[in-house]
């Protein structure tokens, strides 16, 4: 069975060549909201029969690519491809030009290849790749400003920075599972990002947070926006701004809940945990204000989570919580640098692979939420106690 677009039912179980009966698929099934909701999110992105957006085929894809390039990520640079190859109108030209990634270069500097020179939308897109990828942190309202410029509307922009985001998410599961099974992996090139990520600043205060694109007024969603609004999440600027584009906010909230809201496996408070590790590392305040605050609350360890926040991943911790973080501190990084020892480190504490798939989702996770959160708004102080 295939997607519209020609992408196997399961992309992640194709591109590790996960057999059905497999220990490895018998592990994803364990996870099934999580497993079904990681594709559903890859449909609603690329394979929609009605896209919420204008953003075309070829601009979908060709971001796509350039993440999983920026990242060297090559099974799934090779399948972004050839995807793109397949787009209407596309040459291998410009498929060349967009995998193009050159040496890191100033932010001054263009951040796509000069054959795109004359395609100024897309050569927008490819340099908000480059920023979400490598720099989440240097996020700022002009680089948003730049998308506009180039033509794209808000929800079109909420389209492309869900998109990045998923893609980099995508490469950190692939890696995970990839471990998990024990595979034999290519030495990850030097890390390259997160560049520019702050190192103070980090509370475990309720923060607000304000949008730098306007989302939409809860008296005037839709009924496809107000369905993926549960809640409180109608009150919330951020998920109402994500809600522009409603089909992927409701897979990537059924792709949350199935990560982290699930019976055995990684207690709760631990995979809070490899989020705000996740989040210190990759620099998002706001995030990692959430969920050390989670991790606080259900582990009686804040202390320890505070450590965390004030002093960085290395700061001392016990064998246990050191082994999680390890792991979510190698997965943040572009590109991820987890190996083998992670997850030993792990096994040799009596973590089953359950509890490793749930550490790696979680981390995984968050580096689509932090480059969610950090390129489209600022945290802020709450205005009461």
């Amino acid at each position: 069975m295939t997607t519209r677009s020609g992408t196997p039912t399961d992309l992640i179980d194709t591109l590790l060549g996960i057999e059905p009966g497999s220990p490895l698929a018998r592990l994803r099934a364990r996870r099934p909201e999580a497993t079904h909701h990681t594709q559903g999110s890859y449909d609603a992105l690329f394979a929609s029969a009605v896209p919420a957006t204008t953003v075309t085929t070829t601009e979908r894809f060709a971001a796509a690519l350039r993440v999983a390039r920026l990242h060297g990520d090559q099974p799934l640079a090779e399948h972004y491809a050839g995807q793109l190859l397949g787009a209407d109108g596309v040459t291998k030209e410009l498929v060349t030009a967009v995998e193009d990634v050159r040496p890191l270069r100033p932010a001054t500097e263009p951040a796509a290849p000069e054959p795109l020179s004359g395609q100024g939308r897309l050569r927008a897109i490819l340099a908000h790749a480059d920023l979400l990828v490598l720099r989440p942190a240097a996020a700022t309202p002009a680089d948003l400003d730049a998308l506009a410029e180039a033509g794209l509307g808000a929800a079109e922009i909420i389209t492309v920075s869900q998109l990045i985001a998923y893609v980099s998410f995508q490469v950190r599961l692939l890696a995970g599972l990839a471990l998990i099974r024990g595979d034999e992996r290519s030495a990850p090139g030097p890390v390259r990002g997160p560049l520019e990520a702050p190192q103070t600043g980090f509370t475990q205060e309720q923060l607000g947070w304000t949008p730098w694109l306007e989302p939409v007024a809860a008296g005037d969603v839709t009924d496809e926006q107000r369905a993926v609004l549960p809640g409180q999440r109608l009150q919330s600027p951020y998920f109402r701004l994500l809600a522009l584009d409603p089909e992927v906010l409701g897979e990537r909230t059924a792709t949350d809940n199935g990560i982290f809201y699930t019976r055995g496996g990684l207690p709760r408070q631990e995979r809070e945990l490899a989020a705000t590790v996740t989040s210190r590392v990759n620099g998002c305040v706001f995030c990692a204000s959430v969920h050390s605050r989670f991790a606080s609350q259900l582990s009686k360890r804040d202390g320890d989570v505070q450590r965390i926040l004030d002093e960085g991943v290395d700061t001392p911790l016990d064998d246990r919580w050191r082994a999680i973080t390890d792991i979510a501190t190698a997965l943040t990084t572009t590109p991820p640098t987890a190996g083998h020892a992670h997850v030993a480190a792990l096994r040799e504490l009596d973590l089953d692979d359950l509890d490793i798939l749930d550490a790696v989702q979680a981390a995984a996770f968050f580096a689509w939420a932090n480059r969610l959160m950090l390129s489209l708004g600022d945290p802020e102080p709450p205005t009461q106690p």
